[in-house]
């Protein structure tokens, strides 16, 4: 239990750094998301003596870095590159570094749909979300193939339910973040699919 705590602690600490780097994007609810993302990582990794410190860690970077671009998308619609870019070099060298390259083709899929999405109907997807959409396709193809069609069939279905309430309540041209739930997706089509 106290590997939880520490994990609260230091997802707090790392919120609150991370809103003051990122406070241009307005992401008001960082610290927050953070610990509740820490929280996560800690139950994902199980609290036991047996699974190693690495998973807790790994679990734990992709939920901070998740719950900064949801916070930045929320807080002004975009999701910024000093997010998107990096994102987008780690997450391959990493998969190739670990020997998890073949996951970089489920990453070039989903980029290579959003990118013909976003050209033709630009609305539909921004410019960062296509940028997003290589680092979260190949972490949901770590689920395999059960992973990824549900993180890319997931995200677009919740953004346009989201949309749809916000229409039935009165706000028909409310702009939807879609970022929140591409990360949302993503972390639970992996998790299910290595349960």
């Amino acid at each position: 239990m106290w590997s939880l705590c520490v994990a609260v602690v230091v997802g707090a600490l790392t919120g609150v750094v991370l809103r003051v780097a990122l406070r241009r994007w307005e992401p008001r609810f960082l610290p927050a998301l953070c610990v509740l993302g820490s929280a996560w990582a800690w139950w994902r990794s199980g609290d036991s003596p047996h699974v190693a410190s690495w998973g807790l860690i790994t679990w734990c970077l992709l939920t901070w870095w998740f719950a900064a671009l949801i916070a930045a998308d929320l807080g002004c619609r975009r999701l910024p590159n000093v997010l998107t870019v990096p994102g987008a070099i780690v997450v391959p060298a990493v998969l190739v570094a670990t020997g998890s390259a073949r996951a970089l083709l489920g990453g070039a899929l989903l980029f290579g749909i959003y990118l013909v999405v976003h050209l033709g109907a630009p609305r539909a997807f921004g410019a960062g979300d296509v940028k997003l959409a290589w680092s979260v396709g190949s972490i949901a193809c770590l689920g395999g193939t059960a992973g990824w069609t549900v993180a890319g069939l997931t995200a677009p279905v919740a953004t346009a339910v989201v949309g749809s309430i916000a229409a039935a309540c009165g706000y028909p041209r409310a702009r939807i973040a879609h970022g929140p739930s591409m990360c949302a997706a993503t972390l639970l089509a992996v998790a299910a699919a290595t349960a």
